[in-house]
């Protein structure tokens, strides 16, 4: 396939870091409302909306579109997919991180929505909406943490290059 120019490049790596920026701080925004304690079934179903349009429009395109320019930077430039282990575990733990959040953390806000669709003010007592929020906020907590080390590592490149077997 045919390598991308320098400005190719640098139009690949602004899109990249822009969808970085739209996944880490959509993961962090919602970490952060789910410190917020609502007083009302009410404002308790405007956090979970609000937290589930945070993932819809800032955590899925973010995370999506992280993936694709990554893989336009394997298929593309010299850096490859598996060239180079910090390369390999990024796109490990991405992977892992975006099946979780797929499909066991959107799971539980979708239900603590229909919890509290069903009765607000019951929704504030209820025990799944409960330990559905404590494990939400701890996961986005463990996310967040998770994707501040992948642009860690993106910048430091640690662990040399794997070497070719002769």
């Amino acid at each position: 396939m045919k390598k991308l120019s320098a400005k190719g490049m640098k139009v690949l790596k602004t899109c990249h870091l822009l969808f970085v920026m739209m996944w880490v701080v959509g993961v962090m925004a919602m970490a952060l409302m789910s410190l917020i304690k609502p007083q009302s079934g009410d404002e308790l179903y405007m956090v979970l909306f609000i937290t589930r349009m945070i993932d819809d429009w800032l955590v899925i395109p973010g995370a999506m579109l992280t993936v694709i320019t990554a893989i336009v930077y394997g298929v593309s430039t010299n850096w490859g997919f598996f060239k180079h282990r910090w390369i390999t575990v990024k796109w490990i733990i991405s992977v892992l991180v975006i099946l979780v959040g797929t499909f066991y953390f959107s799971p539980k806000l979708d239900r603590c929505l229909e919890i509290t669709i069903l009765g607000r003010e019951a929704a504030l007592s209820n025990p799944e909406l409960i330990s559905n929020s404590e494990i939400s906020l701890t996961g986005a907590c463990i996310q967040s943490g998770i994707l501040i080390f992948l642009v860690v590592i993106s910048v430091f490149k640690p662990w040399k290059k794997k070497k070719v077997k002769e």
